[in-house]
């Protein structure tokens, strides 16, 4: 799915007008929400000022730098919440994986509280706030394989356009409630058996 996502690499032109963004230049980087994915623009001043400014779009604002493979992108974690909010109203399987991802990465950095892991209508929901006394949210808590976690965390670096070193995240059995790893490993259990057994009955 990653190449439905309108969430492009870092590059050094304007998403609207295709105008070079010179270092120094204030740049705004634009995220929306859609059903086939997130979307991410950086516009110049000019095309920013054009853009129709809605309620669930989030921005920022910075000053383009000098380019410089050598530095780490700090990752804004004050408005990684905000995009979390965003995640978390999305149905999608591929947005439930980055909510709950995101969510893990927050609590890790202590910008949401854990409250633990519930069971919701037979499926585990991990339940967090942003600070004490504020509502809980529910996050459903997929099964993520190694794999799931590589391409997700790529999805997400590519999103906000920085990095995450592997100490922001979760290990495997972290991010994962042992319920649902349990679960899983008896359907993979299962799934071989029924193999074999279709094996044998064509031999």
């Amino acid at each position: 799915m990653t190449d439905a996502w309108k969430i492009p690499a870092k590059h050094p032109t304007c998403d609207g007008c295709e105008a070079d963004l010179a270092p120094g230049q204030l740049v705004t980087t634009v995220l929306s929400f859609e059903a086939e994915g997130p979307q991410r623009r950086d516009l110049c001043d000019t095309c920013w000022q054009a853009v129709e400014k809605a309620d669930d779009v989030i921005y920022w604002r910075r000053t383009r730098s000098e380019s410089d493979a050598s530095k780490r992108r700090v990752v804004d974690y004050a408005m990684l919440r905000d995009v979390f909010a965003r995640l978390v109203d999305q149905d999608a399987p591929a947005y439930r994986r980055l909510a709950y991802l995101v969510g893990l990465v927050l609590v890790r950095k202590r910008f949401l509280r854990l409250q633990g892991f519930e069971a919701r209508d037979g499926r585990e929901v991990m339940v967090v706030r942003r600070r004490a006394g504020d509502p809980s949210i529910e996050v459903p808590a997929p099964f993520l394989t190694a794999e799931d976690i590589v391409e997700t965390r790529e999805h997400l670096m590519r999103l906000l356009d920085a990095d995450l070193g592997e100490g922001d995240l979760p290990d495997l059995e972290e991010i994962t409630p042992p319920e649902v790893l349990e679960e899983a490993a008896a359907e993979a259990e299962l799934g071989d058996a029924r193999a074999e057994e279709a094996g044998d009955t064509k031999a």
